[in-house]
């Protein structure tokens, strides 16, 4: 099979461009401003991607920016074949990222102020960095073609994207270059990679609807996993398998909140331990396909066992508030599980780390000899989207310092453990009494979740009045 071809346009009319209707960049007003003047000061030294139908795969800003000062045409790369969503989109949220020139890279420079063609056997590495982005360049042009660019000096240093023209010399593909005086490369390069807008996922929030959530559910204690297969640890819960299981008594009774496909409470009663679990999501065997008779069967197993024994002694709370689509969503999570935790009981949790996220991805940008693509697309909420298996899905990221006064708005006693480790970890005490309107929405929501085609089962309403009558029990109980 041939390799993926792409075809340079210099002069593309700007009218004919279709804009992606998921772009997650949001200029500020002074960020535009500032690329007007760019714009002006340097003419367009990078041409925009497209793909083979014309849509607008990278540089919707620029475009703006571009009519804003009264431009018709652009230089732009258009892919050779029509490439599928899922791709187009990946491609849309690396392209920024990967434009990075922490390599050292000489070539042969052209004529002042105009495009050429830098033949790959005569482009010199120096010093080779941030291999990370040097892998996911690769990866994109392997699948799409030699899609990119670089800015050059007329002394010959790559001074923009020298990262891309690494993986020109090994993948022995010609560059496309813009060649600038020496003098302004500096100005040129502080300009560029300024920034030029934040993630905001707002446009397309109504794209990633809650029941998308569940594709993103781990899979806990497969003996078939790739891990198992090789004779390793197979998948496990570090919230189950460091906060829960070396304490936990066969007498004490546990609630799973958001439990997923429910492993570890499968293997625990298997084991004579009284694990009750509960996922909206549950999905049927082999399938995305939700199980709406298996959601209901644990609604009745819980409503079943809180009349018979009253609120829970343990609650675990697993990867969950990082699933959260909305402030709203981790609310009533937290208030559901609020709830559960009898008066003496504890709950227990884990979450993703913003800390140790950012912290990878930046070892990886500059450290690692076989590095995989890791990187963040995070807003000013620290929430990033994904789009995985066809659908778009949320994840929700925390600080120890944001995670514990999330916390302490539900329960009064709050440990938060691991600041270091890919997942948070806390264990807390004492539910605090909220407003009854709080309880009664949250468990609404969360008992009788939305499915798609504005689906609601309905069959939650004895569990909620049972739960109401017993957490006002408990909370007058504390007040005295």
């Amino acid at each position: 099979m041939s390799a993926p071809t792409t075809t340079f346009h210099e002069a593309y009319p700007l009218d004919e461009l279709r804009a992606a209707d998921y772009n997650p960049r949001r200029l500020s007003q002074d960020a535009f401003v500032r690329l007007q003047t760019s714009l002006r000061r340097h003419g367009i030294v990078k041409p925009v991607i497209l793909n083979a139908d014309g849509t607008l795969v990278a540089g919707h800003q620029r475009t703006k920016g571009l009519k804003a000062i009264g431009i018709t045409h652009t230089p732009a790369v258009m892919l050779g074949t029509k490439v599928r969503l899922q791709d187009e989109i990946q491609f849309n949220l690396l392209h920024n990222r990967v434009e990075t020139e922490a390599s050292v890279v000489y070539a042969e420079p052209g004529e002042l102020g105009t495009w050429s063609w830098i033949p790959w056997q005569t482009i010199r590495v120096a010093d080779r960095k941030n291999l990370s982005f040097v892998n996911a360049i690769g990866h994109m042009t392997a699948g799409h073609g030699p899609w990119g660019s670089v800015v050059i000096d007329d002394q010959g240093r790559i001074v923009l994207n020298a990262e891309y023209a690494v993986v020109a010399v090994a993948s022995r593909f010609d560059l496309l270059a813009w060649t600038v005086p020496s003098s302004e490369a500096a100005q040129l390069h502080a300009d560029l990679t300024g920034e030029y807008g934040v993630y905001d996922w707002s446009a397309i929030e109504d794209k990633a609807p809650v029941w998308n959530q569940h594709i993103v559910q781990p899979k806990r204690l497969r003996q078939f996993s790739s891990k198992a297969k090789q004779g390793k640890l197979s998948y496990g819960s570090e919230t189950w398998d460091q906060l829960v299981v070396p304490w936990l008594k066969p007498t004490q009774r546990v609630v799973d909140f958001g439990a997923g496909y429910g492993d570890y409470a499968k293997h625990l009663r298997a084991k004579g331990f009284n694990v009750h679990d509960y996922e909206p999501y549950r999905c049927t065997p082999g399938s995305y396909a939700v199980d709406i008779k298996a959601v209901v069967g644990m609604i009745r197993d819980i409503d079943k066992d809180l009349r018979a024994n009253g609120l829970y002694e343990v609650v675990v709370l697993d990867s969950v508030i990082n699933a959260t689509t909305s402030l709203d969503y981790q609310h009533w999570v937290l208030t559901t599980v609020n709830a559960l935790c009898a008066a003496d009981g504890l709950v227990c949790l884990g979450t993703r780390n913003l800390a140790r996220e950012l912290r990878d991805e930046q070892a990886q940008r500059v450290t690692s000899q076989a590095a995989t693509t890791r990187m963040s697309f995070l807003d000013d909420d620290n929430v990033e989207m994904n789009f995985v298996k066809g659908k778009w899905q949320k994840l929700r990221f925390h600080t120890p310092d944001t995670l514990e006064a999330l916390l302490r708005r539900y329960f009064g006693d709050v440990k938060v453990s691991d600041p270091s480790g890919s997942n948070l970890k806390a264990v807390c005490r004492d539910p605090l009494p909220l407003p009854e309107a709080d309880y009664q929405k949250a468990f609404e929501e969360e008992f009788n979740m939305p499915y798609p085609n504005d689906f609601r089962h309905g069959r939650h309403l004895e569990l909620v009045g049972n739960l109401i009558k017993l957490v006002l029990e408990r909370n007058e109980a504390r007040m005295g």
